[in-house]
C-alpha cells in the first residue's frame, strides 16, 4: 500500500513489525502519526486482523480524530469497525456493558464536569469524618459567627479542591473507595484519613445519582476485571492487538488496563517518547512505556524530526541531556533555519511588549497569526501579553487545554440531554428547574429536590406527585403551576430518552418543550448565547446515541477542532497544552528563575515507584521541568525564540527581583538584555546626535 511504501526505513520496520508485542520510541515530529497509522494497515491487510478486533487509544479527542482521518483517508473501507478513542471513550464503552457489576444504576451513567464533582464535594466536606459542619460557639455575637463561618467556608472549600486532587490521584494509581474504606487496612495519618472518608462519601453520592467522574470510567472497569475474570476474559477476547499512542503519559491504572485487554490475545503496539513524560501531576511517570510494553517487547527508534530546524533541536536534545538516562537524546532534522533568539527584559511587562511589538511584526509581512504562539509554564503569566497584543492590533485565542463547556447556556443544553437519560441526576435538574423562569423560587426547588432523594424518585415522578392539587406539600398555587409546567417538560425529554432517539432530536424537543430560547432572547448577550446553542445542536447531529455524544462532549478541550476557529489569532497557551500541536513561529517567555523550572513543581517531587495505590509514582522533579522545556521547543518548525524578565510583578504590584532560568545555561543559549541594549542606545543618540541610528533591539536582532 502507499502509506507503507512511503515510510522511511525506520518508521517501515515499526509499521511492518512481526513481533506480538511492539514499542516504538518516536521523538517529537518524527511521523508517529503517520507510523501508527500504517501499523493499523499494515495489521488489517497482512495480519488480516478483522478492523472490530483492533482498538487503537489516544490520549486526547483531537488525537483520536486525527488518527481517524489519517486512516480513513489512507485504508478506506477495510478499516470500517475499528474501535478508535480515548482511553476515557473506550472505558466508558465497557462500563456501559456492565454498569450493574460496577454499583451504578444503568448504563445511562452521567459524567460529571469538574465544577459538578466540586459541587458534590462541598456538599459531603460537611461530614465530622470529612472537614466537619460549621458549629457555632456558645455566647459569640454576630459579627464574630459571620467571620467565624466566613473562615469556616474557605477551610471547607479549601479542603474540597484538595480531596478531590488526591482522590483523582488515588484512582489513577488504582487506589478503589473499597480499598481506602477497609475497616482492616493499616491506618494513615489524620489528614489522609480525612480524605480517604471524603472519598467514601463522594462516591456514594456519585452513585446513588447514577454518576461517574473521568477517574472512575478506567478504575470501575479495571476493579470489575480484578474481580470477575470471566467478565476480563470475555472482554480481552474483543482486543486482537490493541495499540496505545502517547503512551509515556499512562498512570498505573491506564497501563493495568491495557494488560487485562491484552491478556487473551496478546497483540500490543505502543507509541511514545519519555522525554515528552509531563503529566506526572496526573499520574504519569517516566518508566510508563517500559512497564506497559513488558520486557518481551520489541523496540524501535524514529530520530528523524520532519518538523523543527536542527538550531531548534540543538538546545532541545542538550536540555534532557541533563536528566538522568542510559544514552544521549537522538532527534535529528537535516534542515537549516535560523538561529535560537534568546532575550532578557527588565519587567515581565517589557517582555510582553516586546514580544507583542515582534509578532506585530511578522503579521506585517504576512504571516497568519495562527501559526504564532506564546507558551507559558504557567498561566498566571498570561494577561499581559494578552494585553501586548491587543496595544498592537494582533488578536489573540487563550487556549487552556481545560473543557471548552464552560458557557451557561452550553451547560444548560447539556443537562437536558443527562436528564433525558439519567433522570436521577439532581446536578442537571438544579441547573434547569427555573430556567426559563416557572415561577419556582429556590425553597420549592429544595422541597422537589428533598422529596424526590427521600423516596428514591425521578425527578419526573416527584414533580408529577407534587403537582396533584390532591397531595398538600404546603405549595403555592404558582409554585404547582410551575412543577406542573416543569413536569409536562421533563416527560418529554425522558420520553426521547427512553425510546432512544439521537441527540439533536431531544435538543430540539427540550428548546421547544422548556421554551429555553424565548429566555436566551432576553439576555444581554443574547446573540453570543444563541449562537453558542447552535453550535451545541449542531455538533449533536453526527451522533445517534445521547449517552455516546455526551461521554464525547465531555472529553474535549478548548483546543479540539469541536471547539471552534481559532484561524487568524494567536495562541496562548500552557505547555501542557500545547503537547500534541506545532507552529511556524514559537514564543517561550517566563525563562526566568523560580518560573521556568517551576520551584513548587521541583520542591513537591518525591521520587516513589509505581506499585504503591496510595501514594503513587509522584509527578514534577527538575527532570520532568527540562521534559517541559523540551516540548516547548519542539513545538516550533520554523522559528523559536525564549525571553525571560530581570523583574517581576505579582498582582497586587509587588516586584521581585527574576532572573536567567538557568536552563539558558544549559541549552547554551545566550541571551541578549534588550531593553538594557535600547537604553544604551539611546545615551549615545543624545550624546552624540546624527550617529548610530540603530536601535538596540535592531542591532540584536542583526547579531542572531
Amino acid at each position: 500500500m502507499e502509506i507503507i511504501d512511503g515510510l522511511d526505513p525506520h518508521q517501515h520496520a515499526a509499521a511492518t513489525s512481526k513481533s506480538l508485542k511492539s514499542k516504538i520510541i518516536a521523538g517529537a515530529g518524527t511521523g508517529k502519526t503517520r507510523t501508527l497509522t500504517a501499523r493499523i494497515a499494515w495489521l488489517l491487510s497482512d495480519s488480516r486482523i478483522p478492523a472490530e478486533k483492533i482498538f487503537a487509544v489516544t490520549f486526547t479527542v483531537r488525537a483520536s480524530r486525527e488518527l481517524k482521518e489519517r486512516i480513513e483517508g489512507n485504508v478506506g473501507i477495510i478499516a470500517h469497525g475499528l474501535a478508535l478513542g480515548t482511553f476515557h471513550s473506550l472505558a466508558a464503552k465497557i462500563l456501559r456493558r456492565h454498569a450493574l457489576e460496577c454499583g451504578l444504576r444503568s448504563g445511562n451513567f452521567g459524567i460529571v464536569d469538574e465544577d459538578e464533582a466540586r459541587q458534590i464535594m462541598s456538599e459531603v466536606a460537611s461530614d465530622p469524618r470529612a472537614y466537619g459542619a460549621f458549629v457555632p460557639p456558645e455566647g459569640a455575637d454576630e459579627k464574630t459567627l459571620k467571620e467565624l463561618h466566613k473562615d469556616w467556608l474557605s477551610g471547607s472549600h479549601a479542603f474540597a479542591s484538595k480531596a478531590l486532587r488526591q482522590i483523582g490521584l488515588w484512582k489513577a494509581w488504582g487506589l478503589t473507595e473499597a480499598m481506602a474504606s477497609d475497616p482492616d487496612r493499616p491506618a494513615r495519618d489524620e489528614q489522609t484519613e480525612r480524605y480517604a472518608a471524603a472519598y467514601g462519601l463522594y462516591q456514594h453520592e456519585l452513585e446513588r445519582r447514577n454518576l461517574v467522574d473521568f477517574g472512575d470510567l478506567i478504575l470501575k472497569v479495571v476493579e470489575l476485571f480484578r474481580n470477575n475474570d470471566a467478565v476480563r476474559q470475555m472482554e480481552a477476547d474483543r482486543v486482537e492487538h490493541l495499540l496505545v499512542d502517547e503512551a509515556q503519559d499512562a498512570n498505573p491504572v491506564q497501563i493495568e488496563l491495557v494488560h487485562f485487554l491484552t491478556s487473551v490475545h496478546g497483540g500490543l503496539t505502543i507509541v511514545g517518547d519519555e522525554d515528552q513524560s509531563i503529566y506526572g501531576f496526573q499520574g504519569g511517570y517516566v518508566g510508563a512505556m517500559a512497564d506497559m510494553a513488558g520486557s518481551d517487547a520489541v523496540s524501535y527508534d524514529l530520530v528523524t524530526n520532519r518538523r523543527c530546524t536542527d538550531q531548534i533541536l540543538t538546545p532541545a536534545n542538550m536540555i534532557v541531556g541533563y536528566n538522568r538516562r542510559k544514552s544521549p537524546k537522538v532527534l535529528v532534522s537535516g534542515r537549516s533555519g535560523a538561529k535560537v533568539f534568546a532575550t532578557g527584559h527588565v519587567t515581565d511587562l517589557n517582555e510582553a511588549a516586546w514580544v507583542a511589538q515582534e509578532i506585530g511584526k511578522l503579521v506585517a509581512v504576512g504571516v497568519d497569526p495562527g501559526e504564532v504562539a506564546i507558551l507559558f509554564r504557567s498561566n498566571f503569566a498570561v494577561p499581559p501579553f494578552e494585553e501586548a497584543l491587543a496595544r498592537v492590533g494582533v488578536a489573540s485565542a487563550i487556549m487552556s487545554g481545560s473543557s471548552m463547556l464552560v458557557r451557561e447556556e452550553v451547560k444548560d443544553v447539556l443537562a437536558f440531554l443527562k436528564l433525558a437519560i439519567n433522570p436521577y441526576d439532581d446536578l442537571s435538574f438544579l441547573r434547569i428547574a427555573n430556567k426559563p423562569a416557572r415561577g419556582l423560587g429556590s425553597t420549592a426547588v429544595e422541597a422537589i429536590t428533598t422529596f424526590a432523594k427521600s423516596r428514591n424518585l425521578s425527578f419526573l415522578e416527584a414533580c408529577e406527585i407534587m403537582s396533584d392539587k390532591s397531595v398538600d406539600l404546603g405549595l403555592t398555587k404558582s409554585a404547582r403551576s410551575g412543577i406542573n409546567q416543569l413536569a409536562q417538560a421533563l416527560a418529554m425529554i425522558e420520553e426521547e430518552g427512553r425510546y432512544g432517539r439521537p441527540p439533536y432530536d431531544v435538543v430540539s424537543t427540550a428548546l421547544e418543550q422548556t421554551k429555553y430560547l424565548d429566555w436566551i432572547n432576553k439576555q444581554d448577550d443574547a446573540a453570543d448565547r444563541l449562537a453558542n446553542v447552535e453550535a451545541i445542536h449542531r455538533l449533536a447531529e453526527g451522533f445517534s446515541d445521547v449517552g455516546e455524544f455526551l461521554q464525547q462532549v465531555s472529553l474535549l478541550t478548548d483546543g479540539d477542532p469541536a471547539s471552534g476557529t481559532l484561524g487568524g489569532k494567536v495562541r496562548l497557551m500552557t505547555i501542557h497544552a500545547s503537547k500534541g500541536l506545532e507552529f511556524d513561529h514559537v514564543y517561550c517567555v517566563g525563562f526566568d528563575e523560580g518560573v521556568m523550572p517551576n520551584a513548587r513543581a521541583i520542591e513537591d517531587y518525591q521520587m516513589i515507584k509505581p506499585g504503591d495505590p496510595w501514594n503513587g509514582p509522584q509527578g514534577g522533579g527538575l527532570e520532568e521541568e527540562r521534559r517541559l522545556c523540551h516540548v516547548a521547543f519542539t513545538r516550533a518548525r520554523h522559528t523559536l525564540n525564549v525571553s525571560f524578565p530581570h523583574r517581576r510583578s505579582n498582582r497586587k504590584g509587588k516586584v521581585r527581583q527574576s532572573g536567567p532560568s538557568f536552563f539558558l545555561e544549559e541549552c547554551d543559549l545566550r541571551y541578549k538584555d534588550m531593553e538594557q541594549m535600547l537604553a544604551a542606545d539611546l545615551g549615545k543618540k543624545n550624546g552624540r546626535k546624527g550617529k548610530d541610528r540603530t536601535s538596540g533591539y535592531e542591532r540584536a536582532e542583526g547579531q542572531f
